[in-house]
């Protein structure tokens, strides 16, 4: 896990680029897929967002696993941190801006949330190299600091665009403001995103139904994070603040 990554979230610029996390040839896979899927998506405001994607496959599952992210979401998030949303977002050509937010659970909760412990840690995965050019993330340096609901004027000031290579990917701590960018180039700009949370926080998207063979297939490390086994891992997380408080008294 990188330290710096992980002050980097909390502390600094609020989000930090892993790079090569993936080769650009397994960066290119998952475009393509994702290109053959956009009959699944749904039009958000000019964007095409395609929700749930782990029926998808093992392309996927290897991405949401993946132990860089899992060490840092762990660390930020507790060692049973869960899946909240993975998707593909694909920016069309000269797609419109969106619109300045944080992530879930912050916009369904009031403002003023601590920073630390987070609640929420969003990947943009890179399924293509992003530039100014073709839609790089606008994000606020260190706005994760800053309290609030996110403020245009305030944003516009400090905003820049987060840019990396096929195979990179952006963490950010999910009280980041950020929005998307016009996509000037002529092609369609792909990212995969993937949201994970504290195991109390409630799921942004509905997960699943999975069927048995997806269930007995699934890695060890898919399982805790979709949850399949949520009520024991309460339980482990009750026991363990229990043991604590003992031992504290």
């Amino acid at each position: 896990m990188s330290e710096e990554a992980y002050n980097d979230l909390l502390h600094g610029n609020g989000y930090h680029l892993l790079k090569e996390v993936i080769t650009p040839e397994q960066a290119n896979a998952v475009r393509e897929l994702a290109l053959t899927r956009l009959d699944e998506g749904a039009d958000q405001n000019g964007q095409i967002a395609i929700r749930n994607i782990l029926p998808w496959g093992e392309m996927i599952h290897d991405l949401v696993t993946n132990p860089r992210l899992l060490s840092l979401a762990h660390r930020l998030l507790g060692h049973d941190a869960t899946l909240a949303a993975v998707s593909a977002r694909v920016l069309p050509p000269d797609c419109p801006q969106g619109g300045l937010h944080v992530d879930y659970p912050y916009w369904a909760m009031n403002p003023g949330l601590p920073v630390d412990p987070a609640l929420m840690m969003q990947v943009i995965w890179m399924m293509e190299p992003f530039t100014e050019h073709n839609g790089g993330t606008w994000v606020a340096p260190g706005s994760q600091l800053w309290g609030g609901r996110p403020d245009e004027a305030r944003f516009s000031e400090h905003a820049i665009q987060a840019t990396g290579n096929a195979g990179d990917a952006v963490v950010s701590h999910g009280l980041l403001w950020h929005r998307t960018a016009v996509n000037h180039s002529d092609h369609p700009r792909v990212a995969i995103l993937i949201n994970y949370t504290q195991i109390a926080v409630r799921p942004m998207t509905t997960m699943g139904p999975f069927d048995d063979a997806f269930v007995e297939n699934a890695s060890d490390e898919l399982r805790a994070l979709l949850a399949l086994d949520v009520e024991k891992a309460l339980r482990r997380r009750a026991l363990g603040h229990t043991q604590r408080a003992a031992t504290a008294n």
